[in-house]
């Protein structure tokens, strides 16, 4: 039971911190842990949200330093791409272990 409380306690205290306090930069960051790397473009198919409000989680993730926004010189032009910071990775890792371990002791 102590295990139980401590990863409910640990995941509330993720998604109280200011990046995890929203849903849409979560998505963002959980993407972001499987793809390794994706482009503002295929970020924002993925999310469905509007470009200002994508910059706008993104740049909250960056200051936070869980993802790094690169600009890319391609053929067909600029491209920004954004990758998951180390950090960043840990944290998610973080959440995906409360969440199932939590779920494991739902059964």
């Amino acid at each position: 039971m102590s295990s139980e409380k401590d990863d409910l306690k640990g995941l509330m205290e993720l998604l109280n911190s200011k990046a995890f306090s929203n849903s849409a930069r979560l998505g963002i960051m959980i993407a972001l842990y499987y793809e390794k790397k994706m482009s503002f473009t295929e970020l924002l198919n993925f999310s469905g949200l509007p470009k200002s409000s994508l910059l706008f989680h993104l740049q909250i993730l960056e200051d936070e330093n869980l993802i790094k926004i690169n600009k890319v010189f391609t053929i067909a032009g600029i491209r920004t791409e954004i990758h998951i910071t180390d950090k960043g990775r840990e944290i998610i890792r973080k959440y995906l272990k409360y969440v199932k371990n939590l779920r494991e002791e739902e059964k």
